[in-house]
């Protein structure tokens, strides 16, 4: 059986040759046009072995990765949120020979990697969540398998102007957005990172102008868009916004619904090629993460999401394990939607025995309209604490009235007993990944002395 690939696809079912493609505020590429710049730019990957992307989103990040993917160069995107250190560990491990930028096409001057899997299409890099982030070896087909997954799952739906939010190399952005945007034929746009605004403060005014019909978000970005759809009022176009990335209380999303936000919440891992599970408008169920795209399997092994034949082909140094531990906790319920509640290395062990998943708590604490981000801290501690960011018009009486109701809802050994006001996690910090998780470990490191001090 051949493998899928993407530009075969994309053959065999042609979109209008004059229907747009791909547009950004430099050029519009259309269908008809789409395999030409493909091939101009495949053209000059003559010496290339691995090709590193270091632009930003523009329809020249996409023509490159297309162009890669049609020579059968090893792609690695390098994502904006890393640090330089971050950045060289990757151009390093992976062997990047060239490296294509505003600059231009460059030769890195660095040694290919000769231990990479044979058929790997894109090394992808981890979010950051350690200093060292492991690169994770896709094939095209793996990848491709998402996407039409995606398309099949929901179907015209998804057809229409899809605006990427996320950084390309976000490889949820960069499988969900562009090759199953492609697939489905949508007329994606593609923003510089900064015309969002610091902290997507302007992403309201984007969407509206460009009649945006579906985007991806992680739960950061959509609390933003949340209150400017307060402020500034509905998106009428706007049919399906998926969500990723991290946990997200079901009270967030009925309120994002509420406010007429189309919110749909999924589950991915970069070993999978990205979506591994996804509500959709005619399959979801509020508080699961959705049912399993048609082609993955998993089950449960003492409370862990198990993936058989995850689809990667290993990490950069190591070999594709054929069963592969998520690491997330996780049950499905009688009808096949899975619902996701913590990370197993994030638990916390109190000084009682109790295992808690901040991840729970976090959720209901993020549901409040006061509380911008939030971390639980309390491993061998006897009581639970909180690291509270709040919105600069919340008053710290209103947040600890909230967090008192929120106990009322916990068990005991669960309570928050004691609130710690600091400054915003941020990517600047290093306190965030790049798709908007808590890097824990930095976080509790910075914040060791508030362990055993009340407020």
């Amino acid at each position: 059986m051949e493998e899928p690939n993407l530009i075969q696809i994309l053959n065999d079912n042609p979109q209008p040759s004059n229907k747009i493609a791909l547009q950004d505020n430099e050029q519009v590429i259309y269908y008809g046009q789409l395999f030409n710049e493909i091939n101009k730019r495949a053209k000059k990957l003559t010496n290339v072995t691995v090709l590193g992307i270091a632009m930003n989103n523009s329809v020249e990040w996409v023509l490159w990765d297309l162009a890669a993917l049609a020579s059968n160069i090893i792609c690695v995107p390098l994502p904006p949120f890393f640090t330089k250190a971050q950045i060289q560990h990757s151009i390093n491990s992976a062997g990047i020979t060239h490296i294509i930028s505003a600059k231009g096409l460059e030769a890195s001057l660095v040694t290919e990697n000769k231990n990479i899997p044979p058929t790997t299409a894109k090394i992808t890099y981890t979010s950051g969540t350690t200093n060292e982030p492991k690169g994770v070896c896709l094939s095209q087909s793996s990848m491709v398998r998402v996407s039409v997954s995606i398309v099949e799952l929901l179907g015209n739906d998804f057809v229409g102007n899809h605006m990427c939010v996320l950084p390309l190399a976000v490889l949820l952005e960069n499988v969900a957005g562009i090759y199953a945007g492609l697939i489905a034929g949508c007329h994606i746009y593609l923003k510089a990172m900064e015309q969002f605004g610091k902290n997507y403060c302007d992403l309201h005014e984007q969407l509206l102008l460009q009649k945006t019909s579906s985007i991806i978000l992680v739960p950061e970005i959509l609390r933003q868009l949340m209150m400017q759809v307060q402020h500034k009022g509905p998106l009428p176009d706007l049919r399906f916004v998926a969500i990723g990335g991290a946990k997200i209380n079901p009270q967030v999303i009925k309120q994002a619904r509420l406010l007429g936000l189309p919110v749909y919440e999924g589950y991915g891992l970069s070993e999978c090629g990205s979506v591994v599970s996804l509500n959709s408008p005619l399959t979801q169920r509020l508080g699961s993460v959705g049912k399993l795209l048609a082609h993955v399997k998993a089950s449960i092994s003492d409370g862990e999401v198990i993936i058989t034949n995850p689809g990667f082909l290993g990490y950069l140094g190591e070999h594709s394990p054929k069963v592969f531990a998520t690491g997330d906790i996780g049950e499905f319920d009688e009808d096949g939607y899975l619902s996701i509640t913590g990370r197993k290395k994030n638990i916390l062990i109190t000084a009682y025995g109790r295992n808690i998943s901040p991840e729970w708590i976090e959720s209901l604490l993020l549901s409040s309209a006061d509380i911008a981000q939030a971390v639980v801290i309390g491993d061998s501690e006897v009581y639970l604490s909180a690291l509270i960011v709040s919105v600069e018009s919340s008053r710290s009486a209103s947040i600890k009235s909230t967090i008192a109701d929120i106990n009322q809802q916990l068990p005991v050994y669960a309570q928050i007993k004691n609130i710690h006001f600091v400054e915003p996690f941020s990517l600047d910090n290093q306190q965030l990944t790049g798709t908007g998780r808590p890097r824990r470990n930095v976080i509790i490191n910075h914040y060791k002395h508030l362990a055993n001090s009340y407020c």
